[in-house]
């Protein structure tokens, strides 16, 4: 009987897995072609174990949490989508109360400008009465002063 807690022997294939990548700023300054960082063409998924599979940078990574991280990642989209299209409706809520104010607005510039145009109708109205009325006491003023 084999002690569990013992590692198996590693293939060449998969201690290189385990080895650390070249830094990426090792040629010559310049990041490294595509190339270099996939997986080498020897590539071969039964060789990991089941569950696993070689994610981006070539490292194991367990199908669940891929799988997990995915449906998280939907249920964000779809909740972002939910709230994007609440935040549609109360635009298109908040667009038509905007128009109703505009044609309120409209209505009171009306209103307001026919309101002024009878105000200067009075005071027109008014100072032609006062001219009248001035134009009038001096021929009373003169009625007045022949009559003692």
């Amino acid at each position: 009987m084999q002690d569990s807690t013992q590692t198996p022997e590693l293939s060449e294939r998969r201690k290189a897995l385990f080895e650390p990548l070249e830094p990426p700023e090792s040629i010559k300054g310049r990041r490294p072609s595509a190339e270099t960082l996939l997986p080498p063409p020897d590539f071969d998924s039964a060789s990991y174990p089941k569950g696993w599979l070689i994610g981006k940078k070539r490292k194991l990574v367990n199908v669940d949490v891929v799988e997990s991280m995915r449906r998280i990642a939907v249920q964000e989209m779809n909740r972002k989508d939910r709230e994007i299209g609440g935040l549609n409706e109360q635009l298109e809520e908040d667009a038509r109360c905007l128009e109703h104010l505009q044609l309120q607005l409209l209505d009171e510039k009306s209103k307001r400008s026919e309101v002024e145009r009878e105000n200067a109708m009075l005071r027109d109205q008014i100072s032609m009465l006062m001219n009248m009325l001035e134009e009038n006491e001096p021929m009373e003023d003169g009625q007045d002063q022949e009559e003692p």
